[in-house]
C-alpha cells in the first residue's frame, strides 16, 4: 500500500490532478538567466631537479624563457610588471600583466592569446622537495572544456620542455615543429 503523500505525488506527475483544459493552457515557467557563471580550471604538477631560485628564473627572466616557452619574451617580474610573448609558429603577441609576483615562489599574471575574448589567469607556483622542485601551474578562468583541454596540452608540453631544459639541457620545441611541418609539395 502506498503513502498517501506518495500516492498523491504519483498522481501529480502523472498529470492525474489536472483536467486536460488546464494542462494546454498552462504556460511553462520563464527560465531566467542565472547570475552564476561556471569557470574551469586546470592544475598541471612535475617535478623538476633543481632548486625554487633556479626554476623561478626560468619562469621570470625574459632570456631564460626563451628557452622553453616562448620564442621571444619580454617580461617585468614584479607586481603589476607587463609581459609579451612571441611564438614562432603563431601569429600575434600574447600580452598581460604580472597579478601575482613572489621571488623564487610563486608568479601569476593574465593570459589572453591572439584573436581569443577570454582572458584567464596563469598561476605558477614553487615548492620545494628534497632536492627538487615540484612546479605546480594552474590556469582558471576557462569557458569550455575544449579550450581547457587546448590549454592542458600545451602546458603539458611547455612543463615537459621546461623540466628537459633543466635538467638535460635539452629543448624539445625543435623535434615538435619538425613533427608538425606539412610537408613541402614540390611543382613539377
Amino acid at each position: 500500500m502506498k503513502r498517501p503523500f506518495a500516492a498523491a505525488v504519483a498522481l501529480l506527475l502523472s498529470g492525474g490532478l489536472l483536467t486536460a483544459a488546464q494542462r494546454t493552457h498552462r504556460a511553462a515557467p520563464a527560465v531566467k538567466e542565472s547570475p552564476v557563471t561556471v569557470g574551469r580550471s586546470a592544475t598541471l604538477r612535475i617535478t623538476v631537479a633543481s632548486d625554487t631560485v633556479g626554476i623561478f628564473a626560468y619562469l621570470s627572466e625574459a632570456e631564460k624563457l626563451a628557452m622553453w616557452f616562448p620564442d621571444q619574451a619580454i617580461i617585468e617580474a614584479r607586481l603589476g610588471g607587463i609581459y609579451h610573448f612571441r611564438f614562432k609558429d603563431e601569429e600575434g603577441v600574447w600580452s598581460g600583466v604580472v597579478t601575482d609576483f613572489i621571488r623564487g615562489n610563486t608568479l601569476g599574471y593574465t593570459w589572453l592569446p591572439p584573436g581569443e575574448t577570454v582572458e584567464t589567469s596563469v598561476h605558477f607556483k614553487l615548492s620545494p622537495q628534497g632536492g627538487q622542485t615540484l612546479v605546480e601551474l594552474n590556469q582558471s578562468g576557462f569557458q569550455s572544456s575544449a579550450d581547457q583541454e587546448k590549454a592542458v596540452t600545451a602546458w603539458t608540453f611547455y612543463l615537459e620542455n621546461l623540466k628537459s631544459v633543466i635538467e638535460e639541457g635539452s629543448d624539445l620545441r625543435q623535434a615538435r615543429r619538425k613533427a608538425t611541418r606539412k610537408p613541402v609539395r614540390k611543382r613539377g
